[in-house]
């Protein structure tokens, strides 16, 4: 596996990771139980759940037959027990590296209508990588070109070893009314807003962060006690009670656990770089102090629910540690781990107007993928 300073997110497990899956079962009386709903998936990733319970899952598949590119991609829908597919025949796509994208992310606006992210891949190979499009209605419609938009809006905090200011990895969505849509960009380290005549602009950029190497292991030869400059690798929004855009970050290279950052957006900003020491204005810092964030949601209640991929730091995804995620929530300021050590790699959140809360777990999984369901 290569390790980049982008979003490690698409990468395909190991046997040895598989061997890691915590198979869920119900929880002590006392705590939240926690169950198996969907198994068997290739990589699913976003999930949103509809008014009407109906749970609908990003599956960015598993490439071609043979690896390389092929149409494996799909949405699932979970519907009172049964898992079908939704819409099915979606690009994916396998590195030689094992990294997988496809469609990663979907969204229900407030009719129902499904929105799915097709996220970073050749559109020379199929067009509909890196683009949002409406599953329904009309079925397959393209509601923005994000790679079209990003070639005329370079990233200005792209450190890649071998720069590419043009990357994009869209990777977070949220559904707007007035068929707007948010989505954040993974590789151009930015927020778009995708208006419902396919025009996109920048909402907010994220910046770079000095951040410590002292996680990092001696076989990567770079002193333990200096700082790095990081990409924020923005993966994930959500709309707050208040109206106000969140969004989480992985965090790129080196991955030092604890760097990541949510952020908190006003939805009149255009254009802004959001700044850590900001106290007012169109974006400040919500909270920080998270590791590999990858997905949010805010519950009923106005609680604000956080998925972190890998609880110690995303880099063990590369080198074969622990891979143990975990889930948040957080009120009052105050975080409260949620069924502690029972997600591996876990990669988005939805909760229901009941308050049930559905996660994809083995996100990074070729036909290991689960859905769990958690009742508080």
């Amino acid at each position: 596996m290569s390790v980049r300073r982008r979003a490690p997110l698409p990468i395909a497990l190991s046997s040895a990771f598989l061997s890691l899956a915590i198979i869920a079962s119900p929880a002590t009386a006392a705590g939240p139980t926690v169950s198996v709903v969907a198994s068997g998936l290739d990589n699913p990733r976003g999930i949103d759940v509809g008014a009407d319970g109906r749970v609908f899952v990003a599956a960015a598949g598993h490439g071609g037959d043979a690896g390389g590119f092929g149409t494996s991609g799909r949405i699932v829908v979970i519907d009172h027990g049964s898992v079908r597919t939704y819409v099915g025949g979606l690009p994916s796509a396998i590195s030689d590296e094992g990294e997988v994208t496809g469609p990663v992310n979907v969204a229900l606006d407030a009719r129902g209508n499904a929105v799915a992210v097709i996220g970073g891949g050749p559109q020379a190979v199929d067009p509909r990588f890196n683009t949002v499009r409406r599953l329904s209605p009309p079925l397959g419609r393209i509601l923005g070109d994000v790679q079209a938009y990003q070639n005329t809006d370079p990233d200005p905090t792209d450190i890649d070893p071998v720069p590419n200011p043009y990357d994009s990895n869209p990777y977070g969505i949220a559904v707007l009314d007035g068929a707007r849509t948010l989505v954040t960009d993974a590789g151009n380290n930015d927020l778009l807003l995708v208006g419902p005549t396919g025009r996109i602009v920048t909402v907010a950029r994220f910046p770079n962060q000095m951040i410590s190497t002292a996680f990092l292991p001696p076989f990567f030869g770079i002193p333990n006690d200096i700082e790095l400059p990081a990409e924020a690798v923005p993966t994930s929004v959500a709309v707050g009670p208040d109206g106000y855009w969140y969004v989480g970050e992985l965090k790129g290279f080196p991955f030092t656990p604890g760097t990541s950052r949510i952020w908190r957006i006003a939805p009149s900003a255009r254009g802004v770089t959001c700044d850590p020491a900001a106290t007012s204005g169109p974006c400040t810092l919500y909270m920080d102090g998270f590791t590999s964030i990858t997905g949010l949601d805010f519950g009923p209640d106005g609680s604000l629910y956080v998925v972190e991929m890998v609880k110690s730091g995303v880099l063990n995804a590369f080198i074969g540690g622990d891979v143990i995620g975990a889930l948040w929530k957080v009120k009052g300021g105050t975080k409260t781990e949620l069924v502690p050590g029972r997600l591996t790699l876990p990669g988005d959140v939805a909760i229901t107007r009941g308050g049930r809360i559905y996660v994809t777990n083995l996100s990074i999984s070729v036909g290991g993928g689960e859905v769990l369901a958690i009742t508080p």
